[in-house]
């Protein structure tokens, strides 16, 4: 008998929508402004906690905590530096981030409800690839320029020009946060897709809408997750090849520093992207960064100026983390890093022993695609919807890092376990489990029900 199938539930398509939502239609409360996804997440996130507290399939775990405390350090810090403008950001933040990882956490539950989650998001970077294409070809923010016009409300931005095409927003605010919204999903779409035809459709589609924000980083995270695919390829079946992957990169790292008149990391920054000097600059932004995360450890400099250059008129810092620790101190920053890092080992534990081989497939592309959106928030700031959305990205695995406790069934006969073989190796993540590996998590689980 066929499946039925399974529709995402209506609170994941409402922020998934809200993501693609431009800011010309926020909504206006008073001297607040509240972009569409912040609307969502305003009223999702109650019905959220409840559900994380009241439903027995659900449980509350350490890297959830975790989550909580960061949260309520930033808004605390935020309202230190500045009480009534700290709170009205740091509470923003907080919504954003917090609200952002709770939907996805409390609402994808198991496999069927994350693969219908999946395809919404792939309709999302279809949806914003067709809009984007035509602004990158012609040479006009067609979105933008359209709510511009009805609603009055003016979102900063300008015509740019790289390899003769031009920079499309599409409906984000910055054609970076279009490019790394399409580039975060390349390694899910590979493991997640079942056919090999929808597979390389995807990833096409993903590729396409990632080039039309002539983006590095994005370009950058999508390189990445590639080299991961081609990585898990050629070493599938190799013992211990994390262990002796890393030690390549760092060999590969100290001879590139001893032969090379530049460092390796200020070679990727001006060799390998699309303008040199903007990778130019941004080392310097951790530079400068730096020496203000060690002027104010602690509590950081919240909304305030950030010591730098004469020549540096921007205040903006194109860096995720290094922003982070300079707002809300190293504090902030150790508790996010502890958060994901308790998070991404529960994912990895559970996932690589998942008896269901297309569950350890998704976990091993999740993990791929965190990873690139790490390195690449290096030299991206995520704000606004993409700073939803990386939190959204991390509550999409909370159904494998906190599975769901099967119900113990009265008179349910039990059966011996397979015949193990000690001769036979564990396999690597992602590759096929020993029968009495599989059985031993079924039997673990149900019994833990």
């Amino acid at each position: 008998m066929k499946k039925s199938r399974v529709s995402a539930p209506w609170p994941i398509l409402l922020v998934i929508a809200s993501f693609l939502a431009p800011s010309e239609l926020s909504l206006y409360l008073g001297g607040l402004r509240l972009p569409p996804h912040r609307v969502a997440l305003l009223l999702l996130v109650p019905i959220a906690i409840s559900r994380m507290i009241s439903r027995h399939d659900v449980k509350i775990r350490a890297f959830d905590w975790v989550f909580v405390v960061y949260n309520v350090w930033t808004l605390g810090v935020f309202m230190h530096h500045a009480h009534h403008e700290g709170m009205v950001f740091g509470g923003s933040l907080a919504l954003e981030s917090l609200g952002g990882y709770l939907v996805a956490r409390a609402w994808i539950r198991d496999l069927d409800q994350f693969l219908a989650a999946f395809k919404l998001l792939m309709l999302a970077v279809i949806a914003a690839g067709l809009v984007a294409l035509p602004e990158m070809l012609f040479g006009q923010h067609i979105t933008h320029d359209l709510l511009q016009g009805v609603t009055g409300y003016t979102h900063p931005r300008a015509i740019e020009n790289r390899l003769g095409l031009t920079r499309a927003y599409g409906t984000f605010d910055h054609p970076i946060h279009l490019g790394t919204f399409s580039a975060s999903l390349m390694a899910l779409a590979w493991y997640s897709v079942a056919t090999p035809a929808t597979r390389n459709a995807r990833i096409a589609v993903i590729a396409m809408s990632t080039l039309t924000a002539l983006s590095s980083a994005p370009m950058l995270c999508v390189g990445l997750q590639v080299a991961f695919l081609m990585w898990d390829r050629i070493t599938r079946g190799t013992r211990n090849r994390i262990g002796m992957t890393l030690s390549l990169l760092a060999g590969l790292y100290i001879i590139a520093t001893l032969i090379s008149t530049r460092s390796p990391i200020m070679f990727i920054a001006t060799g390998m992207t699309l303008d040199s000097w903007t990778g130019y600059y941004r080392t310097v932004i951790w530079e400068w960064g730096m020496v203000n995360i060690w002027n104010n450890p602690w509590t950081g400099i919240g909304l305030g100026e950030w010591e730098r250059p004469w020549w540096m008129i921007s205040a903006s810092v194109d860096a995720f983390w290094l922003l982070i620790a300079m707002r809300g101190g190293l504090p902030a920053f150790l508790l996010l890093i502890l958060a994901i890092a308790l998070y991404a080992r529960a994912v990895v534990k559970r996932g690589s022993r998942h008896p269901d081989r297309r569950v350890r497939r998704i976990a091993l592309g999740w993990m791929m695609s965190l990873i690139a959106l790490s390195l690449a928030a290096c030299t991206v700031h995520y704000w606004n919807v993409l700073y939803a959305y990386f939190f959204f990205f991390l509550g999409l695995a909370g159904w494998i890092a906190d599975p769901v406790r099967a119900k113990a069934t009265a008179g349910r006969p039990r059966y011996a376990p397979p015949a193990r073989t000690w001769a036979e190796p564990r396999a690597p993540f992602g590759g096929p489990e020993p029968a009495w590996a599989a059985y031993r998590m079924a039997e673990m689980e149900r019994r833990r029900g």
